[in-house]
């Protein structure tokens, strides 16, 4: 079995939770963005072969003050952390490439509004579908191109990701925002 106690859940008040229900909810998306996560983190330097970035940090349900909830925030920097007392870290100084993640089982259109709008804090942003989905709407991968949001499919089953489009980093709309989703990180990794 895997560990993936490095996989951080950002905790903040979900407006899902405004919801009353007697009986906990199924959340089939919520299930495909955490064995997604699961696959992406044991992958990562096989999908970004190129990078010198190889530190990494994950965190999931990460929101941004007016810009969104990611699903997945990715953060990888280059200089090592590892022989870093934790508590002295801090993130900023390392200059962490920023991707981020919107996971949706039916709606693209509305996934890839979302992703695009997280590119106000990151340097890239993805929508990710299940794998069927992603070959339903390959005709659509020039708008993707043009608006500079990835686009990859996952398979549940198999545990695959197919990167059909992947934007290069490139620097987010607001430098301000991709500043406080590197704040965010840093507050999660000191507590």
């Amino acid at each position: 079995m895997n560990d993936y106690s490095d996989i951080l859940e950002y905790k903040f008040h979900n407006p899902q939770m405004n919801f009353s229900a007697k009986i906990p909810r199924r959340n089939p998306e919520e299930e495909f963005a955490q064995q997604f996560t699961e696959s992406y983190y044991e992958n990562f330097l096989k999908i970004h072969t190129g990078t010198n970035r190889k530190n990494t940090l994950f965190m999931r349900e990460v929101p941004i003050s007016g810009n969104g909830i990611a699903d997945l925030l990715v953060f990888n920097w280059a200089n090592d952390l590892t022989q870093q007392n934790t508590a002295e870290v801090n993130l900023e100084k390392y200059n962490p490439t920023v991707r981020a993640f919107e996971f949706k089982l039916k709606d693209w259109r509305k996934g890839v509004m979302q992703a695009h709008r997280y590119k106000y804090f990151s340097h890239a942003s993805i929508l990710v579908l299940p794998l069927e989905k992603l070959k339903q709407i390959e005709s659509q991968l020039d708008m993707f191109k043009k608006l500079r949001v990835g686009l990859w499919g996952f398979s549940k089953e198999r545990g695959t990701i197919s990167c059909l489009f992947t934007p290069r980093p490139k620097q987010q709309f607001i430098p301000k925002y991709g500043q406080k989703a590197i704040q965010i990180a840093n507050q999660a990794m000191l507590s």
